[in-house]
């Protein structure tokens, strides 16, 4: 691509982000939905006659066009906001838009259509269904007052009810997945509240003491420094073992607060993958892991939830971890994009962890989704796993 072209096409993608982020709501989970549905106007501007529009009525077509736009892109901002009183004007103010137009062809039906899609937006499927109901109450009056035939208005009624009640079904949905991830967030507040108390508590018991020994010895010492020389040294070699037995104590502590291991991962998958929408299916019966398989599994596990997250778009993932012929197999299987894969820092990082441990990594991402198996020899010495339940 040349320069000037790169240029015209960075200019044009630009303008269409910019009119993007003026018509919807920025972070909306509407994304570019919206403008696929807009197809659908055109319904509006097909001449069902054998008489040719006039100048009058294709002014009255245009601008009542403008008027929809303006009401369909304000009924997403509100929708997003969860305004009722807003999302409710703007269904109304569609209703009416279609009222109008209703004579003496029927073209104002797409009106209705895209009024009762917007009432699964609504704050409850109650209210969602009675918007509906009055929708399609003031559709079949209206059509009753033009005098249009039953097969005139089947298709603008059939629409009106399907899209609306699928609508109410996926608003419903939608609903209570932003009310479990809202509380997902709060557990995870929580829960990093309470990590931090027991944090602290933790080194509290384990510094005390140590710190108010060391303290009594260096005193101690000071004072026998002046009159009992092996005995202040005595107290300094304590002092040094003491210190020592702290620092080991410490870092064990701080090495257990970096990771919640492959137990603590498993967690934090399930908690990632719901909120992003995914699927999860697991088979998996924690095991028992030395420290350091345990540390490599719980990388892994979690850099390739990662990536099924950010990159895949799947809807269904799959864990499971088997004990098989001595070796431990971890499998994470999603049903996303797949294709050719390009290896990035966190896929050479999993090799080159598995490569220390003596393991090895697999990726199959040639027929759907992505395929990633991780095998890890036993440690011998270490205990073996139970079996796997399902």
């Amino acid at each position: 691509m040349s320069g000037t072209l790169r240029a015209i096409f960075q200019l044009v993608t630009g303008a269409a982000l910019w009119l993007h982020h003026r018509l919807l709501p920025r972070d909306s989970y509407f994304g570019w939905m919206p403008y696929l549905w807009l197809p659908y106007l055109t319904f509006f501007y097909l001449n069902y006659t054998d008489k040719p529009f006039g100048a009058l009525r294709w002014t009255l077509y245009a601008l009542a066009g403008v008027v929809f736009l303006a009401l369909y892109f304000r009924g997403y901002h509100a929708a997003h906001r969860g305004s009722d009183r807003g999302l409710g004007g703007m269904i109304a103010a569609l209703t009416l838009l279609g009222c109008g137009f209703m004579w003496p062809d029927g073209n104002g039906l797409v009106f209705f259509i895209y009024a009762a899609s917007f009432c699964g937006s609504l704050g409850s499927v109650k209210k969602g269904a009675q918007a509906l109901l009055l929708v399609v109450l003031v559709f079949l009056i209206s059509a009753a007052a033009a005098r249009l035939s039953l097969w005139a208005i089947f298709p603008g009624l059939f629409f009106s009810v399907v899209l609306g009640i699928g609508n109410l079904y996926f608003g419903e949905m939608g609903r209570k997945n932003r009310a479990l991830k809202l509380s997902q967030e709060e557990i995870r507040k929580l829960a990093a509240s309470a990590e931090r108390e027991r944090i602290a508590r933790d080194l509290h018991d384990l510094l005390g003491h140590t710190l108010t020994l060391i303290t009594v010895k260096a005193e101690l010492a000071a004072k026998l420094a002046e009159r009992d020389l092996a005995g202040a040294a005595r107290e300094i070699r304590d002092v040094e073992r003491i210190s020592r037995q702290a620092l080991t104590q410490v870092r064990e502590a701080v090495g257990g607060y970096r990771s919640g291991g492959l137990i603590g991962e498993l967690v934090n998958a399930r908690v990632a993958l719901t909120a992003a929408n995914v699927r999860l299916a697991e088979k998996v019966e924690p095991p028992k892991l030395s420290p350091s398989q345990d540390s490599v599994l719980a990388m892994v596990l979690r850099e390739a939830v990662t990536n099924v997250i950010r990159h895949s778009g799947a809807q269904h993932c799959r864990i499971e971890l088997e004990n098989r012929d001595r070796q431990l197999r971890l499998l994470i299987e999603d049903d996303g994009r797949g294709g050719a894969l390009h290896e990035g820092n966190g896929l050479r990082g999993m090799r080159e962890r598995l490569q220390t441990a003596a393991g090895r990594l697999e990726i199959d991402s040639s027929h759907g989704g992505t395929r990633l198996t991780v095998v890890l020899p036993v440690n011998p010495s270490g205990p073996e796993i139970g079996p796997i339940m399902a």
